[in-house]
């Protein structure tokens, strides 16, 4: 999947730049980004603008809840043509990234309420408390990524953002890609995740797990590669069974015997103090037809095998 990047607008410039320049942009590739093979990507600064422009222009607060059918009727103005354009556009996009520059502080609320058939959400630098709409897309979304951003999960599994909102089940997401954070424990939020298959949470700061995976009984990939480790994590019986592979590498690990873990078909675990004792207790245990691999990563790796 590639990226259809708008890039941002200096302020000076106007709104009436942005809304040009992303409507000519979606409309040579609007195609790519309705059937959710290109990703769309907006820096949250121009995504902040064009949601004060909606707001303003096209609906009022109180109906920024479910997909909104615009008048048929000509727009009075080529701008406002445009802007009826982007946001029928932005209603049916499938897969959305937000990016925030380096050093660019957020002070206002980064909203999404315009996207409404989201099935894959990324954020980075994105600040938990200031993503509002987050409530009324979760229950749909596949795929939900964000990187630089949290300090725990509840943020955004449980109060939803800004939403503050009830927990409630993420009843299609099979994918939570949450590395590069800023995460130092787990908590009940990931109960939540009732189909989850891929559980990436690597480069963050954990130090235990606990019980708190035990819920995820459709597991098959966990990474949880470079943290402060020094236990495996412990699952469930159907996800003991279910797991293809588990990625350990860069922790603070003596073993990873009994833990309940060592049935992954692939099964990383360099970087940890004693990585060769690891090595030799796992292959003496498991089956021939588990592998067990041992190789040196850079530290910028990251994702699954």
């Amino acid at each position: 999947m590639c990226d259809i990047y708008c890039r941002a607008i200096p302020a000076q410039s106007g709104q009436s730049s942005l809304v040009h320049s992303l409507a000519t942009l979606l409309r040579n590739n609007g195609d790519v980004v309705l059937d959710g093979s290109s990703t769309l990507t907006l820096p949250a600064a121009s995504l902040q603008q064009l949601t004060r422009l909606f707001e303003q222009h096209l609906l009022p607060r109180s109906h920024q809840h479910g997909f909104l059918a615009l008048p048929s009727h000509p727009a009075d103005t080529v701008s406002l043509l445009e802007l009826q354009f982007l946001f029928d556009i932005l209603q049916k996009t499938v897969s959305l990234k937000l990016i925030n520059p380096p050093g660019v502080k957020l002070q206002s609320p980064v909203k999404i309420f315009p996207f409404k058939s989201l099935k894959c959400l990324e954020l980075k630098r994105i600040p938990p408390h200031l993503l509002e709409g987050l409530r009324g897309v979760y229950s749909q979304l596949e795929v939900f990524t964000c990187s630089k951003s949290l300090s725990s999960l509840e943020e955004l599994l449980s109060l939803c953002g800004g939403d503050l909102s009830s927990a409630l089940p993420w009843l299609e997401l099979h994918t939570l890609n949450f590395s590069y954070n800023a995460i130092a424990c787990l908590d009940q939020s990931i109960s939540l995740l009732n189909v989850l298959k891929s559980l990436d949470l690597s480069h963050n700061k954990i130090q235990e797990c606990t019980e708190f995976l035990k819920p995820l009984s459709e597991l098959e990939h966990l990474n949880l590669g470079y943290n402060c480790l020094q236990r495996a994590p412990t699952l469930g019986p159907s996800a003991r069974s279910r797991l293809l592979t588990l990625i350990l590498r860069n922790n603070e690990l003596e073993t990873i015997n009994g833990e309940g873990v060592s049935r992954a078909f692939k099964t990383s675990v360099s970087g940890n103090p004693r990585g060769e004792t690891i090595e030799e207790n796992h292959l003496a245990h498991e089956h021939q037809d588990v592998a067990l691999f041992w190789r040196k990563q850079s530290p910028l790796d990251q994702g699954f095998l």
